[in-house]
């Protein structure tokens, strides 16, 4: 119901304009400068500040009590580099209001903190530097009625989003403040009941599910500290019916108990090194995600018989598994032997899909048992590629993971390519589908077509593509080579990364033998140095060296492949994201 664009990131130094207190318990900043439009810094050409959704956020760097200036991310392309010695203090914050010069943030005054401190002593002309927003998430289309909850945390998102709707939405609006004098005026055009809840009176979740629920297309927005909100979760999913793409449901923040000091004999180093090696909670959560058992436990089935008979799974073993969750706070259990979802639990009701033994994750995760061998050979051990392409479930899958993390990068390549007199784009590889939604918004000129395998197109048209986009593109099936489109220019993004070397270049040699003269080339790739240290990247580099024999190539190695099926660099550019553009012609 909500639809996503994504913007680069960037780091701005800001003045604060304006400062004042809303109410007792609330101060109002207001932030601005000639950072807030594009700028040129570091030899980077930098965009303005866009934000279009009501709970977007932005990150606020703080100093370290006694230091002049916070610690600060590096600028890159298209996002940041958070590998700087000491970390930033940060804190993320939804402006309520924003306009193309400056966007008005709201601080809950309670206590010390960094934060805390710098809202307090803020004057107007003091530096602050903002990143942000990454995203902006659309107003729900197709809702018949809105239903929004939130604490004195959510309330800017609330107030900006109640200013932004539709003249005429049905909105029922639930706001727990501390106390009376917490309230605000929150101006509308939507037909909204908005109802004050004073905490310790009545909550958030009590106000929800007592409600006379509304007929039609119902949206759901919650957001609030996390145990508080946790019984709406279930009440919408179970007692209400609501799928997924109708609740959203958020944990601002999270009350913590004290943590226990360590005990001082602990071999730190040998109990790091079990936990890194340690094969069993990780199989034991997937096992219990792939058994159903979060979904079922969520859905009240609280008994290890009545979870045993809905899995029909052995009553002993289960009892053990169910025993061993509960240790790992993914399950409860109390006195009477009934389940409950634990805090993990909670959190893999979000991501079941991610944890599931027979999904994609999974398999690139499990493609590791044959690093050995990959070492020792060069070789994939798990040979993922067939299987992908002949699973459309599973292809599927990882088609739509590889299409989401590529959106990212899809701002900074719309706007590094001049797209203005492109008649048509013929699109293929792993990120064309987020990337065409894109262009299609910003070009609407231009026609368009895909093409991918028979069951992958079904993915693209289904979950990738936009409606509109999918009703006014092409769909080009292919058994793996790619198609040459007469006056196209022709876009591949990420369509080499499930391919070995060998595969590459012969896939790219025979596309470029078919290409007319003239006929330009845009190609997109997921790109990495060798310089490169972080744990997640090289991470993400082993599976795909296991599955498919690939991984992120260097440039100086995607730039061979290229020379070799006879493709001339025309020019190359860095777009953000760890991703590089080439501008390609027929050699």
């Amino acid at each position: 119901m909500r639809s996503t664009v994504t913007f680069p990131i960037v780091l701005r130094e800001l003045t604060v304009l304006r400062v004042a207190d809303v109410n007792a318990g609330t101060r109002r900043i207001t932030v601005g400068g000639p950072q807030f439009g594009a700028f040129h810094r570091d030899g980077l050409d930098l965009p303005a500040l866009r934000s279009e959704g009501f709970d977007d956020h932005v990150k606020l760097f703080f100093a370290a009590p006694g230091a002049d200036r916070p610690v600060l991310p590096r600028q890159q392309v298209a996002s940041l580099d958070w590998s700087v010695e000491a970390r930033p203090i940060a804190k993320d914050y939804t402006p309520h209001r924003v306009t193309a010069t400056e966007m008005d943030l709201d601080f809950v005054r309670h206590g010390s903190g960094p934060a805390a401190t710098w809202a307090e002593s803020a004057r107007p002309g003091d530096p602050v530097w903002v990143a942000g927003p990454k995203m902006s998430l659309s107003h729900p289309a197709g809702a018949d009625v809105v239903i929004a909850a939130g604490d004195e945390t959510a309330l800017p998102a609330i107030r900006r989003w109640l200013r932004e709707m539709p003249a005429g939405t049905r909105a029922y609006v639930f706001i727990e403040i501390s106390a009376e004098d917490r309230k605000q005026d929150l101006p509308t055009a939507a037909d909204a009941e908005i109802s004050w809840l004073i905490s310790g009176r009545e909550s958030l979740a009590e106000a929800v599910s007592t409600m006379p629920w509304p007929d039609g297309t119902v949206f759901v927005w919650v957001a609030g500290e996390a145990g508080a909100i946790k019984p709406l979760r279930r009440y919408l999913r179970v007692e209400r019916g609501l799928p997924p793409e109708q609740m959203e449901i958020t944990g601002y923040w999270k009350l913590t108990a004290p943590v226990a000091a360590a005990d001082e004999d602990e071999d730190e180093a040998h109990e790091r090194l079990h936990e890194l090696t340690d094969l069993t909670p990780g199989l034991a959560i997937r096992a219990a995600v792939t058994l159903g058992l979060i979904e079922l436990v969520n859905l009240g089935a609280d008994t290890a018989e009545l979870l045993a008979r809905e899995t029909d799974a052995d009553l002993g073993t289960l009892r053990l598994l169910l025993g061993y969750l509960a240790g790992l706070d993914v399950l409860t259990v109390d006195a009477d032997g009934r389940y409950g979802l634990g805090e993990l639990g909670d959190e893999l009701l979000e991501d079941a899909d991610w944890y599931h033994l027979d999904g994609a994750e999974a398999a690139l995760d499990l493609s590791l048992l044959g690093l050995v061998e990959t070492v020792r050979r060069g070789r994939p051990a798990a040979g993922l590629r067939a299987t992908f392409e002949s699973d459309s479930g599973l292809g599927g899958a990882a088609r739509a993971t590889i299409e989401e993390s590529a959106m990212w990068m899809v701002p900074t390549l719309i706007d590094r390519y001049d797209w203005s007199g492109v008649r048509a784009v013929a699109a293929t590889g792993h990120g064309a589908g987020v990337t065409l939604n894109a262009l299609a918004k910003a070009h609407p000129q231009i026609e368009l077509s895909i093409a991918a395998a028979p069951s992958a197109l079904g993915v693209l048209r289904d979950q990738i593509l936009d409606a509109e986009v999918a009703e006014r593109t092409e769909l080009v099936p292919t058994s793996g080579a790619v198609p040459v489109r007469p006056g196209a220019v022709h876009l591949l993004v990420r369509a080499l990364e499930w391919l070995t070397d060998e595969d590459a270049e012969h896939l790219l040699t025979e596309f470029a033998a078919g290409l007319p003269g003239g006929a330009e080339v845009v190609l997109v790739e997921e790109c990495r140095s060798l310089d490169d240290t972080d744990p997640e990247e090289i991470e993400w580099d082993l599976k795909m060296r296991c599955a498919f024999g690939s991984g992120r190539r260097t440039e100086e190695r995607v730039g061979a492949l290229l020379a070799a099926a006879g493709l001339r660099v025309v020019d190359t550019v860095d777009i953000g994201w760890s991703h590089r553009l080439w501008r390609l012609a027929r050699g």
